[in-house]
């Protein structure tokens, strides 16, 4: 073999790899595909893969939500191919899925939001926005490549007479060496890697199935268009990826999106946190989710529990997560407002599924309300709160009613009353007479006027003053124990306090008995390049609410989007407290990394935040 350096190149660039003596160990990615045209409809699976309009990879569906591709596609040194950061890739990186043509219509198109590298290999796994439908997954191998066995390879980039080709192309290789402990080495047998195929699946077939052995990686690149003419070689090397099963089922179910609400769930006195996460779609595509509590301990909270995580079937994306004591048994429980999707007649089905705490864990989910049709969940925000004070906590929902043909929006609310082992049908407590925009409503419930039972409460977008300042307001329904008085504004702004920048909760942070509102508040970025938020709250008089009250603003940087705002007694001295779920990103193996702030308050006011825990999930 000549000591010339192999070509490894990404998209549009052309960058050199670096060659061992004798061997193609090269740290950049190989690119485009000389082969033959692949007819539509075939290797749907197949990704075409944009990163940031600067390169184009090729990757392989592994899952309706992610693909494998090179790390190299992501790496901004083409001499260090791998590993590359955890997270969200640098570049906007866009996919399209399921189109041999590139010019056709249909397949998806969706973009990456996270990617989980290799460090041992130039391979990543990339999360997508949204699932891809209608395409089965390749399925991963699980022996290796043998010596002389012939492998299709695909990829969407450069052809021999073509820069940018909008096609998928195929091409045989042959296994030329034994596979080591990461890749192995292929030789030409009718195609030759190029640039743009950096990622591309090699493939078996084997009984019939198509199994994804390894992904292009490096390349002599041989016969590609603008290559030097002299080269001829087409020998390549594969990332291998039939090894790599567990990885991928394990990245697959790590935790990924997050809800949160407080109750103390062990009946200790003090406030705990759960959260229900996102753990994505199982290889035969049932969504999967899990409940994790924080609890509250002397010096803030522990690290969390996996309490429960679905078998499958239970949609991340279709819950509304609230918590309360819903037996009356001193044990906050855990409930889920869920989308279940239509019946047969096109009628929308919502279900209340409820985890009872047993004090050490939660007894397994079970439906305590369900509708044949009718009840809408996308039109629905949730909140519980004992609202006919017999000390079982109920459930409320602020439903859309949508915008009549006179162009009036209207809004209602429902509660749902817990008989301590199930929840009655949803009774009508209140139907604006005029417009009320449940889009510009956020909605929260607990005892406003320290008479026993839980209020409701909606913090609202009141538009803007004739100079453009933003104005809200809050808005509260006051129990009468069967029902519920009529909205009564009880708290406005005259301008400067943006709805859009606050996130709500409501806790007794006085102690005296009445909850209060707390808004968790963006102050957007400083001149200094830092993230600001503030902590408000509003004093309730029993009546209405005192204006906001600055009780703490940051300092250094502190990302108002990466947090999750709620309100519990965490500390057990009868005086709510506030604290977030804080998004700190990922680990280098892709799993979520969380942690807690609380502010306790102080009865006048609050201490300073603190990290009561941090660390990854799953």
């Amino acid at each position: 073999m000549s000591d010339r350096k192999p070509r490894a190149v990404r998209g549009t660039a052309l960058l050199a790899a670096v060659a061992a003596a004798g061997a193609l160990t090269a740290t950049g990615p190989a690119q485009a595909l000389v082969g033959d045209a692949v007819a539509d409809g075939t290797d749907a699976f197949t990704a075409y893969v944009n990163v940031g309009g600067e390169r184009a990879c090729t990757g392989a569906l592994v899952d309706p939500r992610w693909i494998l591709t090179a790390s190299s596609c992501f790496s901004d040194d083409p001499l260090r191919a791998y590993p590359v950061p955890a997270g969200a890739p640098r570049l906007k990186t866009t996919v399209v899925v399921g189109l041999a043509d590139l010019t056709g219509t249909g397949g998806t198109r969706t973009e990456v939001v996270e990617i989980v590298p290799r460090a041992d290999r130039d391979v990543v796994m990339a999360r997508l926005a949204q699932p891809v439908t209608g395409v089965d997954p390749v399925l991963l191998a699980s022996t290796a490549p043998a010596q002389g066995e012939t492998l299709r390879v695909l990829g969407y980039g450069r052809t021999r007479t073509a820069w940018v080709p909008d096609r998928l192309h195929s091409g045989a290789f042959t296994v030329s060496a034994a596979p080591d402990a990461g890749t192995v080495r292929v030789a030409g047998a009718g195609g030759t890697i190029c640039r743009g195929d950096a990622g591309g699946p090699a493939l078996r077939e084997r009984d019939g199935k198509v199994e994804l052995v390894a992904l292009n990686s490096a390349s002599w690149q041989g016969g590609c268009f603008g290559t030097d003419e002299t080269e001829t070689r087409t020998d390549a090397v594969e990332a291998r990826v039939d090894d790599l099963g567990d990885w991928v089922r394990q990245v697959r179910a790590l935790p990924q999106q997050s809800q949160v609400a407080s109750g103390d769930f062990d009946g200790d006195g003090k406030a705990d946190l759960v959260g229900l996460y996102d753990n994505g779609v199982t290889h035969d595509g049932k969504n999967r989710s899990s409940l994790h509590t924080f609890l509250g301990n002397a010096t803030g909270f522990a690290a969390p529990k996996n309490v429960w995580t679905s078998s499958g079937g239970f949609a991340w994306s279709r819950s509304k997560l609230t918590a309360g004591d819903y037996n009356g048994d001193g044990k906050d429980d855990v409930s889920v407002f869920y989308d279940g999707g239509q019946s047969a007649d096109g009628k929308n089905i919502s279900s209340v599924y409820t985890w009872y705490s047993t004090g050490t864990g939660f007894a397994a989910p079970k439906v305590t309300w369900t509708t044949p049709g009718g009840f809408t969940w996308g039109a629905s925000k949730v909140a519980s709160g004992d609202f006919n004070g017999d000390r079982k906590a109920d459930i409320g929902v602020f439903y859309d009613r949508g915008r009549d043909a006179d162009g009036v929006y209207r809004s209602a609310l429902f509660a749902f009353t817990s008989t301590g082992a199930a929840f009655g049908s949803p009774t009508l407590e209140w139907e604006s007479p005029g417009s009320f925009r449940w889009s510009a409503s956020k909605f929260v419930a607990g005892d406003h006027n320290g008479d026993g039972k839980d209020d409701v409460s909606v913090f609202y977008d009141a538009g803007t003053t004739p100079e453009g300042r933003n104005l809200s307001a809050l808005y509260s329904w006051y129990s009468t124990g069967p029902g519920f008085g009529g909205a009564q504004r009880t708290w406005s702004s005259t301008g400067g306090f943006t709805w859009n920048a606050g996130k709500v909760a409501s806790g007794d942070f006085n102690g005296d008995g009445k909850a209060d509102v707390g808004v968790f508040y963006d102050r957007g970025l400083g001149a200094d390049g830092r993230y600001g938020s503030n902590l408000y709250t509003f004093t309730s008089t029993g009546t209405a609410f005192g204006g906001p009250s600055l009780k703490w603003e940051s300092t250094g940087a502190f990302r108002w989007s990466n947090s999750q705002f709620t309100a519990g007694d965490y500390n057990g001295d009868r005086k709510d407290d506030a604290a977030v779920l804080y998004d700190l990103g990922t680990t280098a193996d892709g799993r979520k990394v969380d942690g807690v702030y609380s502010w306790l308050s102080t009865g006048t006011g609050f201490g300073a935040p603190a990290s009561r825990w941090s660390g990854p999930i799953g």
